[in-house]
């Protein structure tokens, strides 16, 4: 179990709570037995996306999806705008579970992969490969 306290917290909204893993890396993390919908993606998008455009250059999410018990095509349809909105680099879904990973291979699936999106076993892992394709 990854120890969060050792990354910054900086909010908790639509259910989750927000962390900053480096300036331009946001780690979220669901609340447990979440439901995810597109109203608390609406929220959650809003939040990133004033945080990226405060920071003045592009970011990558890092989202805990062990919590996730569902999430609706609406849902997805709102997580893949914001991809295609040009202030991100890079999205990592940690999967611990067999439906985290169910989630997290339909959301791949069914994006159009606006920006490079994986599957991890391990906060660590995604920390790592956001870090590589960090742009210069």
């Amino acid at each position: 179990m990854t120890d969060f306290s050792q990354y910054q917290h900086f909010g908790t909204l639509a259910g989750a709570n927000y962390y900053l893993v480096d300036t331009d890396i946001i780690l979220i993390i669901p609340g447990k037995d979440f439901f995810d919908n597109a109203g608390q993606a609406r929220e959650s998008v809003e939040f990133q996306d004033a945080y990226a455009r405060k920071l003045g250059k592009k970011c990558a999410t890092l989202v805990v999806m062990s919590n996730v018990l569902a999430q609706d095509a609406e849902t997805r349809r709102v997580y893949n705008e914001q991809a295609a909105n040009g202030l991100y680099y890079g999205a990592a879904l940690i999967v611990d579970n067999a439906l985290s990973r169910a989630l997290g291979s339909f959301l791949i699936g069914m994006s159009q992969q606006k920006v490079p999106i994986k599957l991890f076993d391990s906060v660590e892992k995604g920390i790592d490969w956001l870090r590589s394709i960090r742009p210069a």
